[in-house]
Order: C-alpha cells, then sequence, then structure tokens
C-alpha cells in the first residue's frame, strides 16, 4: 500500500545550516566532532546543541499531529497525518548526541569527573525520550555513528534504560568532586542542584509516560517530583541570542516576514486562547501569537487544509524571537505531571470527575506558572484563574482540564504528543482530508527515516509498524 509522507523542503535546506552555525554557537574555531580528541569541554557544549537541534525537529512535526500547529502550505502536511521519518532529527540525534555522549562518559571516567558523567547521563535519558516516543523500538547500547546496523531495544527496555540513566546521573552529580562544567555548558552553567532538580523531573516524566502500563507509575511520578523543579528558574531550555538565533525564529518566524509561510498555529490551540473553548480569553494569546497584517481577530489554521489562519509565529512572539529560548521541560509541566498523577491516584481516569484539593492546587498552578514565565502580569493571571470555566472546584475537575492546560503550557514542546496519544487525542477534530491510509485512525508513530531503511533495512523492516498502530506504551 502506498504510504503518504510528508517532505517539507525546509528541513533539507536547513541541513546546510546547522552543522557549520555550530561552531560560531560553542565560540570555538574547530567543530569537536570531527577532532580526533576533544576534550569534555568542547564535547559537551555540542552535545547540548545537537540535543537542541533533535528537540526542535521532533516538535516541528509532532507539535502539528498534536494541533498546536497546522501546515500553512495546504493540505498534505504533517497535520493532516501524513507520515513523517524525521530524518534530520534522527541523524542530530545518532550520528551527533549519542557519540559526543557516550564519549563525554569515556573520558568522565579516565580523569574522575563526575559531574560530567551526571550531566550526559541525564542528557542521554532525554534524548532517549523523544526517540522512543517519536519511533517506539530504538538502538541505544549499539548506537554509534560508526555502526550503521545496531540492533533495535523494545520500548519497554528503553524506558528502563531511561531511568536506570537518571538514577545512575543522580548518584554521580551528588558527588559533586572533581572537573566541573562553567560556560561549557549552555544549559544551567554547571549548576549541580539544577541538574539534579531536572534529572528528578524526567524522572517524573517518564514514569507517568507509562502509567497505563505500571500500576506504580503515578505514584512513582510523585515521588521522583520530591525531589524535581522548584521553580520558573530551573526550566530545562537552551538560550540563544542574537548572533546565534533560534531555530523558530531563523527558520519560521523570520521566513513569516516574507510570506515564506511554512507552518502556522491550529486552531485546536488557537480557540483554547481566544476564548472559543473557555468563555474568557487567555491572557497569553497576544504573548505567544500574533495577528497577520490586516487581521483583528485570532484563527488558526484547519488542520489539513492549510486555510482559516489569521496568526503566524512572530519575530516579536515570545517563543519565537531573536533571542527566545528553545524549551525542553518546564516547571509547569512538573505540576502538570503532578496533577495528573494525583488525579489518578484517587481513581480518576480520563472521563471521570472529582480529586485532591493538592491535585486541584497543582492544575491551577500548571496555567499561573507559564503565565509568569512568558510574563502576563498577576492581575491577568487571578482572573484567569477565577474564571467559572478555569476554577471549576476539586470535585467537578476532569483529566481533560488537566491536559488542557498542559496543551497550552507546554507550547512547542514535542513531549506534548505523548500525552494527546495517551488520551486518545482527546476530543480534538479529524483533520480534513487525512491520511487515507489510516482509515479513519489517529496517527500513532513515525516512520523511520530512508537512510536508516537503506543501510539497516533488515532490523528496520522487523520494527516498523504502520502509523496508525499504537505504540507498546499506551496498550494494555
Amino acid at each position: 500500500m502506498k504510504r503518504i509522507k510528508y517532505i517539507n523542503a525546509l528541513f533539507l535546506a536547513v541541513l546546510f545550516l546547522t552543522v557549520p552555525g555550530c561552531s560560531k554557537f560553542l565560540d570555538i574555531n574547530v567543530d569537536p566532532t570531527l577532532t580526533a580528541d576533544a576534550t569534555m569541554q568542547e564535547l559537551l557544549p555540542t552535545a547540548e546543541f545537537y540535543t537542541g537541534e533533535a528537540s526542535y525537529y521532533q516538535a516541528y512535526v509532532v507539535c502539528q499531529y498534536a494541533q498546536q500547529l497546522g501546515s500553512a502550505l495546504g493540505d498534505n502536511g504533517a497535520d493532516s497525518y501524513a507520515e513523517a521519518d524525521n530524518t534530520l532529527g534522527w541523524s542530530n540525534f545518532y550520528l551527533y548526541v549519542v557519540p559526543q555522549l557516550k564519549t563525554i562518559l569515556k573520558k568522565a571516567e579516565a580523569e574522575n569527573a563526575p559531574i560530567y558523567t551526571g550531566i550526559a547521563k541525564t542528557l542521554l535519558a532525554y534524548n532517549l525520550g523523544i526517540a522512543t516516543t517519536n519511533w517506539e523500538n530504538v538502538p541505544y547500547k549499539e548506537a554509534d555513528s560508526k555502526d550503521f546496523s545496531p540492533t533495535y531495544e523494545s520500548q519497554q527496555e528503553i524506558y528502563t534504560t531511561i531511568q536506570q540513566l537518571l538514577d545512575e546521573a543522580i548518584i554521580e552529580l551528588a558527588k559533586n568532586t572533581g572537573t566541573k562544567p562553567a560556560d561549557d555548558d549552555l544549559m544551567y552553567k554547571g549548576d549541580v542542584v539544577k541538574w539534579t532538580r531536572l534529572a528528578y523531573s524526567l524522572k517524573a516524566r517518564y514514569a507517568l509516560h507509562l502509567s497505563g502500563k505500571d500500576a506504580q507509575g503515578a505514584q512513582k511520578a510523585l515521588t521522583a517530583l520530591q525531589n524535581g523543579m522548584k521553580s520558573n528558574d530551573d526550566d530545562f531550555q537552551l538560550q540563544y541570542n542574537s548572533k546565534n538565533l533560534s531555530p523558530w525564529y531563523s527558520r519560521v518566524a523570520l521566513p513569516n516576514t516574507t510570506n515564506n509561510l511554512s507552518v502556522t498555529f491550529a486552531n485546536t490551540l488557537v480557540d483554547m486562547m481566544n476564548g472559543t473553548v473557555q468563555g474568557i480569553v487567555d491572557p497569553r494569546i497576544s504573548k505567544v501569537l500574533a495577528l497577520r497584517s490586516t487581521q483583528t481577530v485570532y484563527s488558526g489554521v484547519i488542520p489539513g487544509t492549510g486555510a482559516g489562519a489569521t496568526v503566524q509565529l512572530s519575530d516579536q512572539a515570545w517563543h519565537s524571537n531573536i533571542k527566545s529560548p528553545l524549551v525542553f521541560m518546564t516547571y509547569s509541566e512538573t505540576k502538570a505531571i503532578e496533577a495528573e498523577a494525583r488525579f489518578l491516584i484517587n481513581g480518576g481516569n480520563a472521563s471521570s470527575v472529582g480529586t485532591t484539593a493538592e491535585a486541584y492546587n497543582a492544575y491551577k498552578a500548571i496555567a499561573s506558572e507559564n503565565m509568569k514565565k512568558l510574563g502576563v502580569t498577576e492581575a491577568d493571571i487571578n482572573v484567569y484563574l477565577k474564571a467559572a470555566s478555569v476554577d471549576v472546584g476539586a470535585t467537578k475537575l476532569t483529566m481533560k482540564h488537566v491536559i488542557q492546560e498542559k496543551f497550552k503550557s507546554m507550547l512547542l514542546i514535542g513531549d506534548i504528543w505523548t500525552d494527546i496519544r495517551k488520551y486518545d487525542y482527546l476530543d480534538f477534530q479529524m483533520p480534513t482530508k487525512p491520511n487515507p491510509d489510516l482509515q479513519g485512525k489517529r496517527i500513532q508513530r513515525m516512520k523511520y527515516p530512508d537512510t536508516e531503511i537503506t543501510r539497516n533495512s533488515k532490523t528496520v523492516l522487523e520494527n516498523q509498524k504502520d502509523p496508525e498502530v499504537s505504540m507498546w506504551m499506551y496498550t494494555k
């Protein structure tokens, strides 16, 4: 059967921009990925930079599947559930991130530098989370830029590895001895406390991913969060500047200024913010969405059409301006994890109502903490939180309320697709002219890249499944 495959020329064009730009971003003269004996101080920022690249390419596609974004180019974009293989995301991960981090682990052991070990294992866990939620079964143990035909581990094995890496990272970070990173750490500048909080927060994220498979998943998430992020200051993100440009700015918002459109915001997201869904205008709307010239009403693109949008990713908006950070995980997300976990532990499910005061407080903090991060005033935050559709009370709280707030707070963070699939896409509209090969079902996975099929075809064929088939993590 012929499969509809999503191909975006933007991906291919950017391939020629990212690699040479890395050395400028890192302020070094030679790309450490090409040197024979790079130091940990050279390898770490390289791995962090390419972690950002892998994260961006994932979000570019899956935020269309999740209906935060939609194609502005017509009816054959990713938002129509056309298959995407995310070739650049795969190559960034397996040609740059994994080899760099594995090399850091070897050097850190030889040089007795446990902080570098802890950071490298935390980053490996995060990146493995991206990979498995995209493709399900992926290589790890044999993943190396010199090995073109590695075996793949099952998704169950990958999640076990993620938790093991994070447990080991926490132990190493606690040693707080040996050589320590500083400016070579683009994320936290060597702050061991923040890296430790991130490791615990990631443990919570990935434990909750499996709440449908592991009866203790929600409790494991809550336990981990006791040592997780404490405020927005702990957010996991890569900060760009006017010389080293955020990809949402340089590859989407900036081309928009010359009418070279690629993606825009979907009506599913916009209607959650413009008052259509909740009966109150979300005060974040002017921070994250921008009206196109002459437009006065906020409307998003209708999935699968390329039409209907009055908004765009703007070079003035919070996520896509010249100095925007690329955000991977936030304190707001941890409040969403807490709200969902407490809801589940209290016997709640996707269709029930009622929960604890603790869960309800966490639910309200999803929006309030994200609004603080985006610069919304305290007065506007209070007005929003007191709206009848938001302040529903603990006894009437539903999982939909929680995921809806999480959906908005995790704008352009690819892991939101995990939640959308977990709860069967909520009641989101089907795209107009959806991929007919899915026969009316929702898309569940990416296709392995053609380059991987060419060089490792036997293994790929053993692991590839049709795009509508649920991943192991969602099956009962």
